[in-house]
């Protein structure tokens, strides 16, 4: 074994990485003084990016969690003593003959594509339409009357514009139709 073979040939492999670094750091230098988009237009200033950046309020040190990591609160759920009322949830969708019968369109009987939601809410006791008081939001609703409260969030969210309610004085109950927002699934998938 040749002992300066061995060192030429140590010396050749170390001059060949070195080559190789230098390459890479001149390539990395020549990639930095590239056109960009940024490149063009008027230089932007520092003062004009602070204006871009909105200041953040104060926090308070002893609060658990910030307001807007709060998604959507109910603002009035606590318990007053009234009890919660019955109730039960129905989905409506509009079918036609050639759902039914002839299976044209792309409707199937889940809960998916129905169009609308009903919530039937028992009021024993209750007279007349008068004595409730009913506050629908996107994804919550809430139900007041002098025996009954009832506060509660929805299964999907609805148009609260556009919603109706009935009063049925031989039941007791009071029907409110909400109309479904159609929401895509698949949207928020990568």
């Amino acid at each position: 074994m040749d002992p300066l073979g061995f060192a030429r040939d140590f010396e050749a492999v170390t001059s060949f990485f070195d080559d190789a670094e230098e390459q890479e750091r001149d390539f990395y230098d020549s990639q930095s003084n590239a056109i960009t988009p940024a490149s063009f237009g008027a230089p932007v200033s520092r003062a004009a990016v602070e204006r871009l950046v909105k200041p953040k309020a104060p926090k308070d040190p002893k609060a658990i969690w910030d307001e807007d990591e709060v998604l959507n609160s109910v603002e009035d759920d606590y318990d007053d003593g009234r009890p919660v009322p019955k109730y039960e949830w129905l989905h409506r969708q509009a079918v036609g003959t050639e759902d039914a019968y002839l299976g044209m369109s792309d409707k199937d009987p889940s809960s998916t594509q129905c169009e609308e939601i009903v919530l039937r809410v028992f009021l024993p006791g209750t007279e007349k339409m008068s004595e409730i008081t009913l506050d629908v939001h996107e994804d919550h609703i809430r139900l007041e009357s002098p025996q009954y409260k009832l506060v509660m969030y929805l299964p999907n969210k609805v148009d609260s514009d556009k919603g109706s309610a009935k009063w049925d004085k031989k039941t007791e109950s009071l029907s409110i139709i909400m109309p479904k927002i159609k929401e895509d699934i698949f949207a928020n998938l990568p």
